[in-house]
Parts: structure tokens; C-alpha cells; sequence
């Protein structure tokens, strides 16, 4: 995996807070769509929970290609995230009952990507939410990801 590091404006040059510095993200793909809806391209990259191991959270992000000529220009709305179970669960040392897993920030006038993990030691399992922000839009709808923790596995909370 290598760090995020397209030259575009959106979360290749967005500040990206993990919740630990070798947080590392992976390009996968990027599609050219050249449509109304996602823009001229969706970049896909996964983002590896630092403290849960095997749980990876995709990331879409839509681009336009600007009108005058002045690179990509990201567009918020189509900012998304979907975190999921990609191997076998391996836990740190003691994991916050609730905390941001990252934000990816586009600009500080443009919007941002929100993921956080939620400990539900009850139910045994992980709830990651995600919701994207946008000046114009506002807080666009959050989503939901559940992980059911092995019953062998240990969920060490602070």
C-alpha cells in the first residue's frame, strides 16, 4: 500500500487525520465515467482501520476535469465511504469505545469524509459510521456498517 499522492485537488492533496500516523492509504482504481452524476472520473482507495486489523474502509471520490483548464476539481457530494470485514480480525492492545478512524478534509472551503468506530461490547461487534459534509449541501446522510467480532475475540476498550 503507499500513501495517497495524486496531484488533484480532493483527498490526494486533502488533509487526511488517521487515528494513527502510519495509517496508509491504497489506490485501486480510477474509472473514467463521464457522466452528469460522478463527473469524468470516481478514484477508489482503501483505507485500512489502524487499530482493527482486517477491517478496510473504500473510499469514492468523483472528479470533474476543470473547465479552465485548472486540474480536477473534486466534487463533495460524491465523497463516500463503506467499511467492511477483508480478513481475519486482529484487535490493538486496547481500542477506544468510540472514535474517528479518519477524516479526509478536501479543502478548508469544500466539505469532508467522517468515519468513525463505535464498540458495541453488548452485541459483540463493530459499528462504523459514515457521513460526508459540504458547504453548499450540508451534512449529507450517514451510513451504517456492522462487523460481527468473532465470540473468541477479545475487544479490549479504554
Amino acid at each position: 500500500m503507499k500513501q495517497w499522492s495524486r496531484g488533484k485537488l480532493g483527498i490526494g492533496a486533502a488533509l487526511l487525520m488517521f487515528s494513527s500516523p502510519a495509517a496508509l492509504a491504497g489506490d485501486l482504481a480510477s474509472i473514467e465515467t463521464h457522466s452528469q452524476r460522478y463527473g469524468d472520473h470516481v478514484a477508489i482507495s482503501a483505507y485500512d482501520d489502524p487499530l482493527v486489523k482486517g477491517v478496510t474502509c473504500y473510499v469514492t471520490e468523483s472528479h470533474s476535469d476543470g473547465a479552465f483548464g485548472g486540474g480536477r476539481m473534486a466534487r463533495t457530494a460524491d465523497l463516500t465511504a463503506s467499511c467492511h470485514q477483508t480478513g481475519n480480525l486482529e484487535v490493538a492492545a486496547t481500542v477506544p469505545a468510540q472514535a474517528t478512524v479518519f477524516t479526509a478534509q478536501q479543502s478548508p472551503i469544500f466539505g469532508s469524509l467522517h468515519v468513525f468506530r463505535v464498540v458495541d461490547a453488548e452485541r459483540h461487534a463493530l459499528v462504523y459510521f459514515t457521513y460526508s459534509e459540504d458547504e453548499t449541501a450540508g451534512d449529507l446522510p450517514g451510513r451504517l456498517y456492522v462487523i460481527r467480532l468473532p465470540a473468541n475475540l477479545k475487544m479490549p476498550t479504554r
